[in-house]
């Protein structure tokens, strides 16, 4: 690199690049294949692809995000699942349709009550959810129009505990961390909890909860990381993995 082409904007992004290989060398999440999680073979319903915003159907074609999600739905068949960042309710409406039994409690703030940095859609409130609604999946839907920050669950269980959860909403990694702990006392014994956007790249929009996850794992929690995909997950208990001969 030429020296004129130091620019401060290029330095900062120098450093930001070493600091992230750096974490990602000292401190990278442990992977876990899918396989170790549900059946390679699980079975998912034909997507429902109206404003889909998940991996391989948007953004990126290189790598899946939507069928491991729907596996390991379809596999636990959660009784409630609670979704932090609904968007156009596209991921909500392919886990009610994987999911019949389900009540889904899906979370998103109006353009005008949100916060923080890294977020992917700022909708009106009647655009939040649109596609459950239009496929007949509201009766099993409970949304909530809240800011993560100033969530609470507890009125919207109502005792019920968590059997599936996903963290996809701001990915400041502050917004995470917020997440992951607003959700935790709720997780039942056998609960999981998905965060999205989550990959040791750690490029770009993909930092934030990178970092989140790695805070995570200082404060006690086993996350790791879902290899070939953008997930990292949490549960109180991983399987024993099989002895080697």
């Amino acid at each position: 690199m030429k020296w004129s082409s130091f620019t401060p904007a290029n330095l900062k992004e120098k450093a930001r690049q070493g600091w992230r290989r750096w974490l990602a060398w000292r401190y990278a999440l442990p992977a876990i294949e899918l396989a170790e999680l549900v059946p390679p073979d699980t079975p998912v319903a034909p997507p429902i692809l109206d404003h889909i915003c998940m991996p391989p159907h948007y953004y990126r074609h290189d790598h899946d995000d939507f069928t491991p999600l729907m596996q390991l739905a379809r596999a636990r068949q959660p009784a409630v699942i609670v979704e932090l960042g609904t968007a156009h309710g596209n991921t909500t409406a392919n886990l009610c349709r994987n999911c019949p039994r389900a009540r889904v409690l899906t979370v998103n703030a109006p353009v005008e009550e949100m916060t923080g940095t890294v977020t992917t859609f700022g909708l009106r409130r009647e655009e939040i959810g649109c596609v459950y609604r239009q496929h007949g999946f509201a009766p099993q839907v409970t949304q909530i129009y809240a800011n993560t920050l100033h969530l609470d669950l507890a009125p919207h269980l109502g005792g019920q505990q968590v059997d599936l959860a996903i963290v996809d909403a701001c990915h400041d990694t502050e917004y995470v961390l917020n997440d992951f702990h607003k959700l935790r006392p709720h997780l039942a014994p056998h609960g999981l909890i998905l965060l999205h956007d989550t990959h040791p790249s750690m490029e770009d929009h993909l930092l934030g909860s990178y970092v989140a996850c790695l805070k995570l794992r200082q404060q006690g929690f086993d996350v790791r990381w879902l290899r070939h995909t953008w997930w990292a997950l949490w549960q109180p208990h991983w399987p024993v993995p099989p002895l080697r001969s």
